[in-house]
């Protein structure tokens, strides 16, 4: 899922720096060793993210946030987002029902 840089803070880049810093660039769920800064491109699998373990952007407190690689991050976000899709799609249902109740 796309990241909405209007909600993150804006040092966003730093914090998330140094929480990968920190872990040493090593996945702190599954311990992969992760591309450090200025190494090559090879795989997204050893791309090391920043994951919001109560997933709200906003909270970036020490201990709401993991150094996960992208494989880990997605796997941990995986419930949050299918509950997110299944609101939102509820959600323009309710919308598009109220606006033709509407209509007639």
């Amino acid at each position: 899922m796309p990241m909405n840089r209007a909600i993150y803070p804006k040092n966003w880049n730093e914090i998330a720096f140094s929480v990968k810093d920190n872990a040493g660039w090593i996945c702190e769920k599954c311990g992969k060793q992760c591309r450090k800064p200025g190494e090559p491109f090879d795989t997204h699998k050893r791309t090391l993210t920043t994951a919001h373990l109560d997933h709200n952007p906003q909270n970036c407190n020490k201990d709401n946030l993991k150094a996960y690689c992208a494989p880990c991050h997605l796997r941990y976000d995986a419930q949050h987002h299918a509950e997110t899709r299944k609101k939102k799609k509820f959600s323009i249902a309710y919308i598009c029902a109220s606006q033709l109740g509407e209509e007639q």
